[in-house]
């Protein structure tokens, strides 16, 4: 699948599932899981020097409930251990359970880093009701 048509069905299904998608720029690292040549997971994370946001997770509705996104959370955070990164931040308002039971914790907004406070998904794409999450890796 061609980078720019890759970026095109990674968009799709986070619309397919109602998340933001007007941030989505070349600066964001996209994960992308392809089943029969279609992308059936995501995931995306921004890097901020010495943390990074996880972004838009999501699993095609027809494959949730089989791991795919336990597996994609597990594939970014090999990333960032990869880049030397030890600690990971996300904001949602719908997967608090499923994030608390890969080990993320939730932390209070007002004690963010300055780079996450400052990154478009804290500040205008996640609307204020977002939970903030982080997980030392």
């Amino acid at each position: 699948m061609a980078s720019r048509s890759l970026r095109a069905a990674v968009i799709e299904l986070l619309e397919e599932n109602n998340l933001p998608t007007s941030d989505i720029d070349e600066g964001k690292a996209l994960f992308a899981l392809i089943q029969n040549e279609k992308v059936i997971g995501t995931g995306g994370l921004e890097f901020f020097g010495d943390c990074a946001l996880l972004r838009s997770l999501t699993v095609k509705k027809d494959w949730q409930g089989q791991g795919l996104g336990k597996f994609i959370t597990r594939q970014l955070e090999e990333i960032c251990r990869n880049k030397g990164i030890a600690n990971i931040y996300l904001l949602t308002t719908t997967a608090e359970d499923f994030f608390r039971k890969e080990g993320y914790r939730v932390v209070n907004r007002a004690d963010a880093p300055l780079s996450i406070k400052n990154s478009s998904e804290f500040s205008t794409v996640c609307s204020s009701t977002g939970i903030l999450m982080s997980k030392i890796i």
